[in-house]
């Protein structure tokens, strides 16, 4: 794959630099790819490197690399961002996705479950921002003359209650989004944005067999305006916007990529 001419369009992402977590597949896959295509250059995290050589095979390994690390581990959070600076030269655009669940009522959620979801999605999460902002901020806390972008990923469970089972899951996506909002507000002077991708229906491993099964498939769809499941590809044409000058004036926002769910279902469906 190569990358496009250098240009100074506003979701031009050449020259920019960007550490994905969660890149081998599904959301975090589709994301990387498209900010390639974008023309930036891609670090790509996983728990083994091994995971995204195939991602590294297809963008080119002249502007992609794998870093293998847990994101649980704030040493390997940091590691990683060290790995991506000591590569490009430099980290403009960082994008958390990794994500886990477990499904269980609260009275039935163990502190092993609790700590294992909401390490991945929020305390990880947590330690890869902080790693991140350190290497994207100027050494004299200026303003960066290029902006800095944080694109965390939540889920419509980060605005509104979801399905029993999804409690542990709630807590963490629902601390992603003001995470989110109160990153924008601290960076701002130092011109970096910090947005929420909130996914709604996607068709990942993730989910796959909870949301694309019977009956619930069907009551799902049906609340869905837009009358399909999502699939990765629908989330990173956001995640470009979001990376790039288009959205400089843009921030601390928990943007819904779900086919209007949360807007509201029809009314008149079944009269």
């Amino acid at each position: 794959m190569t990358t496009p001419a250098t240009g100074i369009g506003p979701f031009d992402l050449t020259g920019r630099v960007a550490l994905i977590t969660g890149a081998s597949r599904g959301i975090g896959r589709a994301i990387a790819i498209a900010l390639a295509h974008a023309g930036a250059s891609i670090a790509a995290m996983s728990r083994t490197a091994s995971d995204n050589e195939s991602l590294v095979a297809e963008i080119g390994p002249e502007h992609a690399i794998a870093i293998s690390g847990d994101v649980n581990s704030r040493a390997d959070n940091e590691r990683a961002v060290a790995e991506t600076v000591a590569h490009f030269g430099h980290l403009d655009i960082y994008v958390p996705v990794a994500g886990t669940n477990r499904r269980k009522k609260i009275v039935d959620v163990t502190e092993d479950d609790y700590d294992f979801v909401v390490g991945t999605n929020l305390r990880g999460l947590y330690f890869g921002c902080q790693a991140a902002t350190k290497a994207m901020t100027p050494a004299d806390g200026s303003a960066r003359a290029i902006s800095g972008k944080i694109i965390t990923v939540g889920s419509l469970a980060s605005v509104q209650g979801v399905a029993p089972g999804m409690s542990a899951y709630a807590a963490s996506k629902g601390g992603v989004a003001l995470l989110t909002k109160a990153l924008a507000v601290e960076l701002a002077p130092t011109n970096i944005q910090a947005n929420c991708i909130a996914p709604g229906f996607i068709l990942t491993d993730l989910n796959r067999n909870f949301i694309g099964v019977e009956p619930r498939k069907t009551w799902v769809l049906s609340r869905i305006p837009a009358g399909r499941f999502g699939a990765p590809a629908d989330v990173s044409p956001t995640a470009v916007f979001l990376a790039g000058g288009a959205s400089d004036f843009v921030t601390g926002q928990v943007i819904a990529v779900d086919g209007g769910f949360l807007a509201g279902s029809d009314w008149n469906q079944g009269a």
